[in-house]
């Protein structure tokens, strides 16, 4: 073996590894969100040129007109119009329709346009001798007494609604006098031609869904029994009415938006018979009399209030900031309490106010004088 048999070759240079450029996080959460955006729209366009094909829309029964309960329908009563299938009960429409459902009778108020289904509609045949809608009548019998039974006459009675602050409701009343049918139990059921039928609906809906019972006497004179019956009912309801608004009036009042609650007191020490809530009075300056070197100042009047929330020689207002604090340095302004007087309903204001203070200018002169006079 040689020298040169135990000399390893060297081994080849190892080839640098190709360095791969990596893609920023940021830039590939980028592109995926415009990817995203590319599919919403594409998937939102597809939608709005696909929709046509499945909005199946078709013709279905309209009312043409207004058409109130136990109305006799004829075919010009009966339109079309066009929804989409599947979504909401109909009658499907075609020119044969109108004529399929003219002479039925209509169960409930359709509004014009309104879809027609067909348990809106009764046909007229089914209606036994003219008699077949059933209305059920739910009575009151709290003042009706133990002999109320079948066949016996009676008035019946909207119970009225009681009087609300906002709602004055209404006076209990007699609506008609009947003669007692189909009784049963506190109930009244009954089987009426469309036209009755849609008229006892109208009144139930009117007083509220119960009628009250009076039975009348024998020999009774129903109208008189009932004039004397609403009128004393009104008379009652409007007691209610007067008891409403006069809780309102004594509610604790309250101040609004950007308002302060001041107290004033007043001096009614000039009317002997004091003042009340609501009257208009002169507000006044009771001045001050002269003492030595100090003149002080003649009463005057400094304007008029309507006493309002008053009680017990004070008043409580509600008012702005600047009025507030006009209210509330004006005793210390005066040097006491403001007086008030009355002003008698139909008196000239400004009149009065000028004789007020032309006379307690002359006493305040008067006096200015004998005080400077040397004892």
């Amino acid at each position: 073996m040689t020298q040169m048999d135990d000399v390893q070759p060297e081994p080849a240079p190892a080839k640098a590894k190709k360095a791969r450029r990596q893609m920023p996080e940021s830039t590939k959460r980028l592109l995926f969100i415009i990817a995203g955006l590319f599919v919403l729209v594409g998937s939102v366009m597809g939608f709005y040129l696909t929709s046509d094909a499945f909005d199946e829309r078709v013709s279905v029964l309209v009312a043409a007109r207004g058409i109130e309960a136990g109305e006799t329908l004829s075919a010009a009563d009966f339109g079309s119009d066009l929804v989409v299938a599947g979504l909401i009960p109909h009658v499907p429409w075609t020119p044969e329709t109108p004529s399929v459902f003219a002479g039925t009778v209509a169960l409930q108020p359709i509004p014009a346009g309104a879809l027609v289904r067909y348990e809106m509609l009764i046909e007229a045949e089914t209606l036994l001798d003219g008699v077949g809608l059933e209305v059920v009548v739910p009575l009151d019998l709290s003042l009706a007494s133990d002999e109320v039974s079948e066949g016996r006459p009676v008035l019946l009675v909207d119970r009225g609604v009681d009087p609300v602050e906002g709602d004055e409701g209404r006076p209990r009343q007699v609506v008609r006098q009947f003669r007692l049918t189909g009784l049963e139990g506190s109930q009244m059921r009954l089987l009426l031609p469309p036209e009755e039928w849609a008229q006892w609906e109208a009144l139930l809906e009117d007083v509220g869904g119960t009628l009250m019972v009076v039975d009348l006497e024998a020999g009774a004179d129903v109208e008189e029994t009932m004039r004397r019956l609403d009128t004393v009912w009104a008379a009652q309801w409007a007691a209610k009415v007067d008891e409403v608004a006069q809780s309102i009036a004594a509610a604790e009042p309250e101040a609004g938006p950007g308002e302060l609650e001041v107290i004033v007191s007043l001096d009614a020490s000039l009317v002997p018979s004091g003042v009340v809530e609501g009257d208009l009075v002169l507000l006044i300056d009771p001045g001050v009399a002269p003492l030595g070197n100090d003149s002080g100042k003649a009463p005057s009047v400094i304007g008029t209030l309507e006493l309002v929330n008053y009680e017990g020689g004070s008043m409580q207002m509600f008012v702005g900031p600047e009025e507030w604090l006009y209210w509330r340095s004006l005793a210390e302004d005066l040097g006491g309490a403001p007086m008030v007087l009355p002003v008698p309903v139909g008196t000239d204001v400004d009149d009065l106010i000028e004789r007020l203070d032309a006379q307690w200018h002359a006493a305040w002169e008067k006096s200015v004088a004998e005080s400077l006079e040397p004892r």
